[in-house]
């Protein structure tokens, strides 16, 4: 996901979960099968974006992250409704989406 694209899924008026972080970081690859289930479980509801912050650290810095992975969950408006770094169980996960009003 580029920049340009990250800016866009924000307005797209779906709950979106961006995992902030890199191809070469191994818990970043330990998230890819939760949030691929995630994706699955709510099919067009919400969509799962990585951002890779080796690549857009400048594009990234807005976002405030300071580690990797980093996961954001927005709302349909675009608004910041949880976060989390590092490795983030499917039931807590599942609690921050539904602040975003996805049960």
């Amino acid at each position: 996901l580029d920049p340009a694209g990250l800016a866009q899924i924000l307005k797209s008026g779906k709950c979106t979960v961006i995992e902030f972080g890199g191809p070469t970081c191994v818990p970043c690859r330990k998230m890819q099968p939760t949030l691929l289930d995630l994706q699955q479980h709510f099919g067009n509801r919400a969509q799962f974006r990585n951002f890779y912050v080796t690549q857009y650290a400048k594009e990234a810095k807005p976002y405030r992250v300071m580690a990797m992975p980093t996961q954001v969950v927005f709302d349909p408006s675009g608004k910041e409704v949880a976060r989390h770094i590092g490795l983030w169980g499917k039931a807590d996960f599942l609690a921050a989406l539904a602040k975003a009003g996805l049960k």
